[in-house]
C-alpha cells in the first residue's frame, strides 16, 4: 500500500494568493486546507512597477503561516508559482529572496505559457478534453490565457496582458488623461479588447469549438449569480451556462456602482470591480468562438499544479504526457512557419534514436530527450525568414515564440539547439552560449553533436534514411542506416554530410562517426 502523500500548493495571482494543502492516496486527492489571501499583487505593479514595501509584508507574513500549516500536516512537498504580476514586478527577486528567508519557500515566477499548460492540467481533472476542439480561457487580474486542444493536445497556448485588473488600471490611467474620448465602460473595455480579436481568429480559423471552458473566480461568481435567475445544466457533472445569460448579467452588473454590486449581489470588495472586465472578456471570447454554452468546472492553475506534482513531473520531465505537450506544440509551431514537415520529423526520429544508442558516451537523460527532439522539429524553422542563415532564425524564432511545456530556460536551449544544427558549432566567442550557466553549456555541446548527426542523415530531404543503427568502437561510431522501403541507394550526400557535421561530435566524444554501408 502506497504511503500518503501530502503537498503544499501557491498559486500567487495579480488579484489573490492562494494556498492549498491535500493528500494523494492511492489515486485519491483529499484537500485538508485551502485558503485565499485578498493581496493584489498587480494593484501597483501595473501602475508603478514595483510590490510596495507593505504588500511585501504582508505577503512574507502570509508565507510563514503557511509553512506553520505545512509543517503541522507533515508536507513532503511545496510547489509555490507567481504568474503575471511578479513577472511584470522590477523588484520581484526582493520579494523573492525575503519570501525564502522568512519561510524556506522558493517563488517559481511562471511565463504565460507554463500558466496556460497548467491550466490545462487542472480543466482534465473535471472536463474530458479527449475529443475534439476544446478553448480553454482563464481570466485573472494580470493576463487571459487562452489554450486551443485538439482531442486532448495542446495545440496553441497564448497569454494577453488583458487580465481584469491590469485593465481596470488602464482605463482608469486613460481615463484620467483623457485619452479614450468618451464612451461608456462597456464600450470602453470592448475597445480595449479589439486587439484580441484577430488573434483569436487567426488561432480559430475554420476549427468549431465543440466546447468552451471558463475558469476563474471572476467566471465562477458570474455563474453563481446567473444561476440563481437561471439554473445551471450539468454536462458530465460539470455546470454549464448559457453564454447569453452570463453576458445579460455582466451587463446588468456594469449598470450598478461597485458599492451597490457589494451590497445587492453579495460580491466581496476584490470581486466587485474586476468582475465586469473579467465577465466581458469571457463572453467576447465566448461569442468570437461561436460557443452558445460556458462550461464552469470551478478548477484552477493550482489544481494543474497540484496534477502536475501527483503525476511526477517534478522528477521526470519526460513522463509521457509532458513529451506529447512539448511536441505537440512544436508541431504546431511549424504548421504556422511552413517547414518541411517530412524531414523534421525524420530528423526528430533519428536524433531520438542516436540519442537512446550513444547513452553510454554523452550520460543524458529523458529531459535532455526531449529538448532535442524540439529541437529536430523546429531546427529549419528560421527558413520562413531567409535560407541563408536561417539557424540564426530559427534561433530568433524559437526563443521568441511560447512552446508549451518548456520553462523559460529551457526554450532558450532549444533556441540554440536549432542555431547550432548547422554551421559553427558551440563557441566560446558565442556570447549567447556563454551567459548559459555551465552544465547547460555542456548540454548544449552534446546535443548539438547528436542533431548535427541526425540532420546529416537526411541530407537529401527525402527520408531515405528512416532509422539508424549504432556500434560504439573504440575510436569511432559505427552508424548503419535503416533505408526506407529497403532502397539500396549509396548515400553519397549523407556519407560527406557525416564527415562533416560529424566533427563535432568526434572532437566532443573522441570517436569518429562513420556511416556505413545500408
Amino acid at each position: 500500500m502506497t504511503d500518503p502523500q501530502r503537498i503544499g500548493i501557491v498559486d500567487m495571482g495579480s488579484n489573490a494568493i492562494r494556498f492549498l494543502v491535500a493528500e494523494a492516496t492511492a489515486g485519491a486527492i483529499a484537500v485538508l486546507e485551502s485558503h485565499r489571501l485578498a493581496v493584489r499583487l498587480g494593484h501597483d505593479v501595473f501602475h508603478t512597477g514595483q510590490i510596495p514595501e507593505p504588500t511585501i509584508g504582508e505577503v512574507v507574513d502570509a508565507f510563514r503561516r503557511f509553512r506553520a500549516t505545512c509543517d503541522r500536516h507533515g508536507v513532503q512537498r511545496i510547489r509555490a508559482i507567481a504568474t503575471s504580476a511578479m513577472r511584470d514586478a522590477r523588484n520581484r527577486d526582493l520579494l523573492i529572496d525575503r519570501v525564502r528567508d522568512a519561510a524556506n519557500v522558493e517563488i517559481e515566477v511562471i511565463s504565460g505559457t507554463q500558466e496556460a499548460y497548467l491550466l490545462k492540467l487542472g480543466v482534465e481533472t473535471k472536463v474530458d478534453l479527449r475529443r475534439g476542439h476544446s478553448l480553454l480561457v482563464d481570466v485573472g487580474g494580470g493576463s487571459v490565457e487562452v489554450v486551443h486542444v485538439e482531442d486532448g493536445q495542446v495545440v496553441s497556448a497564448d497569454s494577453y496582458r488583458l487580465g481584469a485588473l491590469r485593465m481596470l488600471q488602464a482605463l482608469r490611467d486613460r481615463e484620467k488623461a483623457g485619452e479614450d474620448g468618451g464612451g461608456d465602460f462597456v464600450e470602453l473595455l470592448q475597445r480595449h479588447l479589439g486587439s484580441l480579436d484577430y488573434r483569436i481568429a487567426d488561432r480559430l480559423e475554420t476549427r468549431r469549438v465543440d466546447r468552451y471552458v471558463a475558469v476563474g473566480g471572476n467566471v465562477e461568481s458570474l455563474a453563481d449569480l446567473a444561476a440563481a435567475r437561471v439554473p445551471a445544466r450539468r454536462a458530465d457533472g460539470v455546470e454549464s451556462h448559457a453564454r447569453a445569460d452570463l453576458h445579460a448579467e455582466v451587463m446588468e452588473l456594469a449598470a450598478m456602482p461597485v458599492a451597490e454590486r457589494i451590497e445587492k449581489r453579495g460580491l466581496k470588495p476584490d470581486r466587485a470591480d474586476t468582475i465586469v472586465p473579467a465577465g466581458i472578456v469571457y463572453t467576447h471570447l465566448g461569442e468570437l468562438a461561436g460557443a452558445e454554452r460556458v462550461l464552469v468546472p470551478r478548477v484552477g492553475i493550482k489544481d494543474g499544479l497540484l496534477a502536475e506534482c501527483l503525476q511526477g513531473h517534478l522528477e521526470s520531465f519526460a513522463a509521457e504526457d509532458h513529451v506529447d505537450v512539448v511536441l505537440s506544440s512544436c508541431r504546431a509551431m511549424g504548421r504556422r512557419f511552413h517547414i518541411e514537415g517530412n524531414h523534421a520529423e525524420t530528423v526528430c526520429t533519428l536524433a531520438r534514436q542516436l540519442f537512446d544508442q550513444t547513452r553510454e558516451l554523452h550520460g543524458l537523460g529523458g529531459r535532455a530527450r526531449v529538448l532535442l527532439e524540439a529541437a529536430a522539429l523546429l531546427h529549419d524553422v528560421g527558413v520562413a525568414v531567409n535560407n541563408d542563415g536561417h539557424h540564426k532564425h530559427s534561433q530568433y524564432l524559437i526563443a521568441s515564440s511560447d512552446l508549451v511545456g518548456l520553462s523559460d530556460e529551457e526554450r532558450r536551449i532549444v533556441a540554440m539547439l536549432a542555431r547550432y544544427h548547422r554551421k559553427a558549432p558551440p563557441q566560446r566567442e558565442h556570447e549567447d552560449f556563454m551567459q548559459l550557466r555551465r552544465k547547460d553549456r555542456t548540454l548544449v555541446e552534446r546535443l548539438t553533436a547528436i542533431l548535427r548527426l541526425a540532420d546529416a542523415l537526411d541530407r537529401q530531404h527525402a527520408a531515405v534514411v528512416r532509422g539508424v543503427s549504432v556500434k560504439i568502437r573504440e575510436d569511432r561510431v559505427e552508424l548503419r542506416p535503416i533505408l526506407a522501403g529497403g532502397d539500396r541507394t549509396r548515400l553519397t550526400l549523407e556519407a560527406r554530410a557525416v564527415e562533416e557535421k560529424g566533427a563535432w561530435f568526434t572532437e566532443l566524444f573522441g570517436r569518429r562517426p562513420e556511416l556505413l554501408a545500408p
